[in-house]
């Protein structure tokens, strides 16, 4: 199995090559963002040409400035999926045991436009949205 998956991404750098030797930049950002950790990976990233390689760091610093929401992960999502049923039922107390384990999350700028209107009011009213992130 993992030796179709090397065969794939040598396909894929080949792409991504060609799309920089061809200045379709745009083209080459989408799918070095796509395949962002297995490019980042040494044995791949030998294989990008010198385009690629600057487009990878230049994306790569990019994710690490902004948080990208590619950062959220199918348990983050599941748990901003909770919140906003908890706060859309009002359940506070199911609520603030999941907060507990997830207040960091609910900072994040990136979450904010995930949650429903129900979850911004009553995190705002619990002081939960700090910053930046309050509502009125």
């Amino acid at each position: 199995m993992t030796g179709n998956m090397t065969g794939n991404m040598t396909t894929f750098i080949t792409k991504v090559n060609k799309a920089c030797d061809d200045l379709d930049f745009v083209s080459a950002r989408v799918l070095i963002e796509t395949n962002l950790l297995k490019l980042s990976e040494a044995k791949y990233y030998r294989l990008l040409n010198a385009s690629g390689r600057v487009l990878i760091k230049h994306v790569l610093a990019n994710s690490q400035s902004q948080q990208d929401r590619t950062q959220l992960s199918r348990t983050d999502l599941l748990t901003i999926n909770k919140i906003n049923e908890y706060c859309s039922n009002f359940d506070i107390s199911m609520l603030k045991r999941t907060l507990k384990n997830s207040f960091e999350l609910v900072q994040r700028p990136d979450v904010l436009p995930l949650l429903n209107n129900d979850a911004r009011i009553i995190l705002d009213n619990m002081g939960a949205l700090l910053g930046a992130h309050q509502v009125h």
